[in-house]
């Protein structure tokens, strides 16, 4: 998803934030894992087999055109600004944060169809079929990691708005400071740890030889380090102030 205001950290402080952010997203790939063990196809799990699927780099395409989008307008607001002045772009927004916004449900719609064309009818199926067959403890763990991946996604956007969410900074709004939840909790980019924690909790529920097989995993797994590339990428120019 979309790029989220830090509360003040100190350099140490950020370090100490990303390594929570890092381990707890870990964390999150582990039912997964265990159900692939369970399942005895924990060799499929980290294959790298699926590299050499012309489909399946079609399909990372299709859901990475969102974080170019995100990288083009995080460096290049002005160039986005103007852009959004013109058409096709003017019709869906008055505001440069408003397009983003609209741009940003395209970008959602691309990837749901990526993924779908991906799976095909018979990955459908198999993905049917491993819902059904999951056992309690696995929608336990989807349940609670995509609750706890909402709440950061839905608090946030509370907190701080289209215009926070949204670059708003870079694109000539005000974006209040926010020290409230989920930006007291110490974590420096708690919206995007609640899409891969979304993301990642996800998975237990669709081990199945067949989306193994197509590399559905790693897909997963990519498209959550995105988010980490993101994380990077907009360090580097932080609204934040200095300590």
């Amino acid at each position: 998803l979309k790029f989220s205001l830090p509360v003040t950290h100190g350099r140490w402080n950020f370090r100490c934030a990303m390594a929570m952010e890092l381990l707890l997203s870990g964390a999150s790939l582990a039912p997964a894992a265990l159900r692939a063990r369970h399942l005895d196809l924990m060799d499929q799990f980290a294959s790298t087999d699926c590299l050499r699927a012309p489909a399946w780099w079609l399909c990372l395409l299709g859901v990475s055109t969102n974080y170019l989008m995100h990288g083009f307008i995080w460096n290049y607001p002005e160039r986005f600004a103007a852009l959004c002045q013109k058409a096709p772009l003017k019709s869906l927004g008055s505001h440069p944060v408003d397009v983003f916004a609209s741009l940003e449900v395209v970008a959602k719609v691309a990837q749901g169809i990526s993924i779908f064309s991906f799976l095909g009818s018979t990955g459908r199926a198999a993905a049917g079929q491993a819902i059904a067959a999951a056992p309690a403890w696995c929608w336990a763990a989807c349940v609670a990691l995509l609750a706890a991946g909402q709440a950061l996604n839905v608090a946030t956007y509370n907190a701080i708005g289209n215009a926070g969410v949204y670059y708003g900074f870079k694109l000539g709004r005000t974006v209040p400071w926010c020290y409230g939840f989920p930006f007291n909790t110490g974590l420096r980019h708690p919206q995007y740890l609640g899409v891969v924690l979304t993301l990642f909790g996800a998975l237990p529920l669709v081990m199945h030889k067949e989306l193994l097989q197509l590399g559905l995993p790693q897909l997963v797994l990519t498209w959550g380090s995105m988010y980490g590339i993101m994380s990077a990428m907009e360090q580097a120019g932080d609204n934040e102030k200095s300590s």
